[in-house]
């Protein structure tokens, strides 16, 4: 488990508690519903899953961070 990423969101205030839940349960194995691939956020880090078919390599969080003009 990345426990450093986990004393992270626990330090850190506001949705930290949530933010602990999601990286506990994102450490543990899983495997994408078919049809979809699994995918490593480059910038969070954290691991999704996406449609075989998209090329997006970022998570929606860190998609919606982005200034509308940036995003494809």
């Amino acid at each position: 488990m990345n426990t450093r990423g986990l004393e992270e969101a626990l330090l850190r205030g506001g949705f930290a508690r949530e933010e602990a839940a999601a990286r506990r349960a994102n450490a543990e194995p899983w495997e994408p519903m078919p049809g979809m691939v699994k995918r490593k956020c480059p910038e969070c880090r954290y691991w999704f899953a996406a449609p075989a078919s998209s090329q997006e390599l970022r998570c929606q969080d860190c998609r919606d961070k982005l200034p509308r003009g940036s995003r494809r």
